[in-house]
């Protein structure tokens, strides 16, 4: 069955976050808060522990109900516990996640043969992302600093959209915005569970992207470590093989 549509997560398949410093990000999140005049006194580990407490909190939440929550929301939970009362769409939340997003981005990196592998690519099929990611501004300011938006059709975003992989709603949000099925789709992600399984739900075909040798996120949850009984029908170690594997998936 001829392939229509190629959609990618985005994390660790689209941009590498391998060299991700996350106590940097945090300690810029912090800095912002501070210069606005938010939790001045408190320590940064003080206010990193509680962060933490919070994020993972939350995410045992999102595993349950699959239902994502704005990052701001996760700042402003975090200043409550110091008596600090802010909305999340407050400007002062709002300045503390953009901080933390330009830190982001001076820790990721993107492989060099990407660019003109999805400009062979465009004319062939139909591009989306679908990504895991609880703040959409600063997911869309990431591609638009590695200059990615512009190859693809729509762009899927949990914190935008309200539901996580491996739900299947995302996956058929993407779908319905591309105008294809899934039978004549390929998903291409590096998570067994949030990609692999949640695209096989709805019917994609899969690309599992394993990026041996890629430095593991250390403040990673246990649900998004953990291995997950199922197998994507190609395996690559980047998208280098990734042209060669959906040629397999054509026939």
């Amino acid at each position: 069955m001829t392939l229509e549509a190629v959609i990618f997560d985005f994390g660790d398949t689209l941009v590498l976050t391998d060299r991700w410093d996350y106590d940097k990000c945090l300690v810029t999140l912090q800095h912002s808060l501070q210069k606005n005049g938010v939790i001045t006194q408190i320590p940064y580990d003080q206010f990193k522990h509680t962060y933490f407490e919070v994020r993972d909190q939350m995410y045992c939440q999102s595993e349950e109900t699959l239902e994502e929550v704005d990052f701001r929301v996760r700042i402003s939970e975090t200043l409550k516990r110091f008596k600090e009362v802010y909305n999340y769409k407050s400007q002062i939340v709002k300045q503390a996640g953009e901080a933390f997003i330009d830190a982001f981005i001076e820790d990721l990196r993107m492989e060099k043969f990407l660019p003109p592998l999805l400009s062979r690519l465009q004319p062939v099929y139909k591009l989306a992302v679908v990504s895991n990611f609880a703040y959409a501004p600063g997911l869309r300011r990431i591609l638009q600093y590695f200059n990615l938006t512009r190859f693809f059709d729509i762009i899927v975003i949990s914190g935008e959209f309200g539901f996580r992989k491996p739900h299947p709603k995302i996956f058929e949000e993407a779908l319905k915005g591309l105008d294809v099925t899934a039978a004549r789709s390929a998903f291409v992600g590096d998570s067994l569970k949030a990609d692999i399984f949640g695209a096989m739900r709805v019917g994609l075909k899969t690309v599992l992207v394993e990026n041996v040798g890629l430095r593991k996120n250390p403040y990673a949850t246990a649900g998004e470590l953990d291995p997950y009984p199922v197998d994507p029908e190609i395996r690559i170690s980047d998208l280098g093989e990734l042209l060669d594997a959906l040629e397999i998936l054509q026939q």
